[in-house]
């Protein structure tokens, strides 16, 4: 089969991708409670690092407020670079780019998580979901935080990471910035594309003194809020200009649960809203949509829909040579469903297995064959 998510694509550094696979950012819970990288970790990317052209790795928090869950990543200090490099080259030593994520929960997190500290935010307002109230920054601690992620970007760097992807999605700081309900600041970190913009200026200079060019820069967000006060897909696609017109961004990353997804809000519309995006932003910036692809029509579909890449999450846990198999024309070998016996070939670690497989991964399994 001559499937159009197996061809390579140039992003706009020069870095060539060697197919229009992702492997979605998937929380692994996996990490030692300071934030160094377990071996369980190092091995279930290194399983699946010889067919995607890019993996991007699991949130980590950038400085110590900005944890959002246990488990999780670090890559606050330069004591973790060691760590950070292990997964950093099983990915690249198998032929794959590996782009860290980078991230900070903002008010998404509890003061259990920060050693009794309150949550920070740019404004004293709770999550429409609810937790905790969050305690807003100052703008000293702003322009520290923007640094915080500079800081992250030249560890990543070191580490031997080929990109990052600021994590400007699922509500965590960076959107909780651009959105009207979270940011009510009357300073100049008040105007809902001041922070994005300048973390993007911050690390593009990061990378141009510590790396070399085909250092991958990426931007991931929420394409639409769908709670009361909540920002409209056109000031999405707004914001995406805005972070691709000098040209610093190698791709956009639209995190939505349907990779070809209408709006949630405006029924009416029927155009995709990666269409949308794509129509709205610079050819040569790449386009990322990730929402249950799960077989290669999907990845298609996605593609022909504006993409030029395609993320795979759930798929590529139950299946971590998806890739390998089709470009091979074994199409018949792939795994649609997992089994309990599997968990220990597919290197899947044991907080991932409570949180993905116990909990969130049931909905899928039980469509599993009627998918595939």
């Amino acid at each position: 089969m001559d499937y159009k998510f197996l061809k390579p694509l140039t992003l706009p550094n020069g870095t060539i991708l060697r197919n229009r696979i992702v492997m979605a950012p998937t929380t692994l819970d996996s990490s030692f409670y300071d934030g160094h990288i377990s071996k369980d970790e190092v091995d279930y990317y290194s399983l699946r690092s010889s067919g995607p052209g890019m993996i991007i790795v699991e949130a980590a928090f950038i400085n110590s407020l900005g944890q959002g869950f246990p488990g999780q990543i670090s890559i606050s200090n330069d004591d973790l670079i060691p760590s950070l490099s292990k997964v950093a080259h099983a990915i690249t030593n198998n032929g794959s780019k590996a782009v860290l994520q980078l991230h900070h929960a903002g008010r998404l997190t509890n003061h259990q998580l920060l050693g009794d500290s309150q949550p920070v935010a740019p404004s004293a307002i709770k999550d429409p979901n609810g937790g905790e109230l969050p305690r807003e920054l100052t703008a000293l601690e702003v322009e520290q935080i923007i640094d915080d992620y500079a800081q992250a970007t030249r560890r990543a760097i070191l580490a031997g990471f080929s990109g990052i992807e600021i994590h400007g999605a699922n509500r965590f700081l960076p959107q909780q910035f651009f959105s009207r309900q979270a940011n009510h600041r009357t300073d100049k970190w008040g105007d809902k594309f001041a922070f994005p913009v300048a973390l993007i200026k911050k690390i593009s200079d990061i990378v141009d003194e510590h790396a070399t060019p085909d250092f991958i820069i990426g931007y991931r967000m929420s394409p639409e809020e769908t709670y009361e006060d909540g920002y409209h897909y056109n000031e999405a696609i707004e914001l995406a200009q805005e972070l691709t017109k000098d040209g610093r961004l190698d791709y956009i990353h639209l995190s939505q649960f349907n990779a070809v997804g209408t709006p949630l809000v405006d029924k009416v519309v029927k155009q995709p809203l990666v269409t949308m995006f794509r129509e709205s932003l610079p050819k040569n910036v790449a386009l990322i949509t990730v929402g249950g692809v799960r077989n290669p029509q999907q990845a298609n579909d996605a593609l022909d829909a504006g993409a030029e890449l395609v993320a795979m999450g759930i798929q590529l846990i139950i299946e971590p040579k998806w890739v390998e198999k089709h470009a091979n024309n074994e199409e018949s070998s792939v795994s649609y469903v997992l089994s309990p016996t599997d968990y220990e070939a597919l290197q899947i670690p044991e907080p991932a297995i409570r949180m993905w497989i116990e909990g969130a991964l049931k909905q899928f399994v039980r469509f599993a064959k009627n998918e595939s």
